[in-house]
């Protein structure tokens, strides 16, 4: 995005697409909410209630990385996104850290299992990639119109196993005659940032906004930058 047709890999392209739903990338307590509770919800971490009954299964979904604490003996079968199968037998009071998964679990047990799962937003680590958009606001649009929109994408990219990065709104208060707004783009790296914006999550939301993103592309200076190592 510099103006009008820059954004190969970015925003420019992607909005062309034709967006497909893909149901199977996303959280587990919206897609299913019978199993999974939302106890704790922060800027930092998001708390899970896990329970299920005897033969139960949920949906495939997924997590950010995290931390797994098992309230009680746990005989699970997990189905992957791969279509592979694998057995989970915990202790009650055994904890595991987890890496971004996704995945459809099973109670494989005879008795009701409880889980919680701790799901990390904030690494604490600097992207390693950044996007960076000035602009004004074209007319007819208002800042929450744009506001909204962005906290719509943030949460698609948040289902798809990605919390911590997203678009940031910031309002320009020094002067400054040729833009007045800023978007921030953050992104763990580039393989992540290829991977958020090819999934069918996130075409959907952009699909949304297509007209406003074009709007502001049309006038916008746009730069790209990765954390020097």
């Amino acid at each position: 995005m510099k103006t009008n047709n820059i954004l190969k890999s970015g925003l420019g392209i992607i909005f062309l697409l034709i967006p497909l739903l893909n149901l199977l990338a996303q959280d587990a307590a919206r897609v299913d909410p019978e199993h999974y509770k939302v106890v704790v919800d922060n800027d930092k971490v998001r708390v899970l209630r896990i329970n299920y009954d005897p033969g139960e299964e949920s949906v495939m979904h997924t997590h950010p990385e995290g931390v797994v604490v098992f309230m009680s003996d746990t005989k699970g079968k997990m189905k992957t996104e791969s279509g592979e199968s694998m057995d989970m037998v915990m202790k009650k009071g055994d904890v595991i850290w987890t890496e971004q998964a996704k995945h459809q679990p099973k109670n494989a047990g005879n008795d009701p299992f409880e889980v919680i799962q701790i799901e990390l937003k904030n690494k604490g680590n600097v992207a390693g990639k950044k996007s960076l958009h000035l602009f004004d606001l074209p007319a007819g649009m208002s800042e929450k119109q744009l506001n909204d929109f962005l906290k719509e994408m943030n949460q698609a990219i948040a289902d798809e196993g990605y919390p911590g990065a997203g678009y940031h709104l910031y309002k320009i208060t020094s002067e400054n005659n040729d833009y007045k707004y800023f978007m921030e783009g953050v992104w763990p790296d580039s393989a992540t940032y290829d991977k958020i914006h090819d999934s069918a999550g996130w075409k959907a939301a952009a699909d949304k906004g297509k007209d406003m993103i074009e709007k502001i592309q049309a006038q916008e200076l746009y730069l790209k930058a990765e954390k020097v190592q």
